[in-house]
């Protein structure tokens, strides 16, 4: 019992002297525990938004120059995306536009337009022959080498060939210009514009747009047209080489159905003018003068 006693008052002894030495011990601040609180709490409350500045900014930075990246392509490809249809030798065709405008090509022409901005712009590169029925709506452009045709809604037949540039208006009001010196010239129904080689527009009324259309029914008629160039239709529509010489010059008057055969076709031409022709090969043909 007495020894237990000694054992407790001993760890009595031993607690106080722990104690006042822990009571003894401080720890010398600068500042209070008030301010060194504070700042502690505005420097945790600093860390995360740091952290979202520094992760943030490059990542939108890069979206922003992924956007933008991905907006200058697509401009570029609606630029220059563009649809274009070649009519060989010997062919016909009609197409339809985005908006429903109809165009019929005759052989050997060509016809690009962008699809992608054609809602803003209905514009079309074209070269050779083809009778264009547009749909009303904004301005509907057709450009080719020589000259520019410019309507809103109307018919008309445009034969754009070797520098040449003949517009037919069918129906509606037609605008031709050409390119080079800017002149232009209003068309009504029935009326055509010529543009020759030097520039030249020249309008005729009263012209019979059958004449000009029969293309479309594989009819082709011929007023006071030079011989060679009956020749070179012949070839266009049949898909076949034609030679002729040079000092052939006649003036030709007539017409012809692209369902006879081409030989029959060549000898309706060539025997008033005591010509003939000679076939090479199986698609073509020599024209010389007739020695009888």
């Amino acid at each position: 019992m007495e020894k237990k006693q000694k054992h407790t008052g001993q760890q009595s002894e031993f607690s106080k002297e722990i104690t006042e030495m822990i009571s003894g011990t401080y720890v010398s601040w600068d500042k209070s525990k008030e301010q060194a609180w504070s700042e502690l709490e505005k420097k945790m409350e600093e860390i995360p938004e740091k952290q979202v500045r520094i992760i943030t900014r490059p990542l939108m930075r890069l979206a922003m120059a992924a956007a933008i990246t991905l907006l200058v392509g697509i401009s570029v490809f609606m630029q220059l995306y563009t649809r274009t249809i070649n009519i060989p030798a010997g062919q016909h065709r009609d197409i339809y536009l985005p908006d429903n405008s109809r165009v019929y090509l005759n052989a050997q022409s060509t016809l690009s337009y962008k699809p992608l901005l054609w809602r803003f712009s209905r514009h079309i590169w074209f070269e050779g022959e083809a009778y264009f029925e547009v749909v009303k709506g904004k301005k509907f452009e057709v450009t080719s080498v020589v000259g520019k045709t410019i309507v809103l809604g109307t018919g008309f037949n445009i034969n754009s060939r070797y520098n040449e540039y003949h517009v037919t208006c069918v129906a509606g009001k037609v605008k031709v210009v050409q390119r080079i010196s800017k002149k232009e010239v209003l068309l009504q129904p029935g009326q055509k514009a010529e543009i020759s080689s030097d520039g030249i527009i020249e309008v005729k009324s009263g012209v019979n747009t059958d004449q000009a259309l029969s293309w479309l029914v594989n009819r082709f008629s011929f007023t006071s047209e030079p011989l060679s160039k009956v020749f070179e239709e012949i070839a266009r529509q049949y898909g076949i080489k034609i030679s002729v010489p040079a000092d052939i010059d006649n003036i030709y008057t007539g017409t012809f159905r692209r369902s006879a055969s081409v030989e029959h076709v060549l000898n309706l031409v060539c025997r008033p003018f005591s010509l003939e022709f000679t076939r090479k090969s199986e698609d073509e043909y020599f024209i010389s003068r007739s020695k009888n």
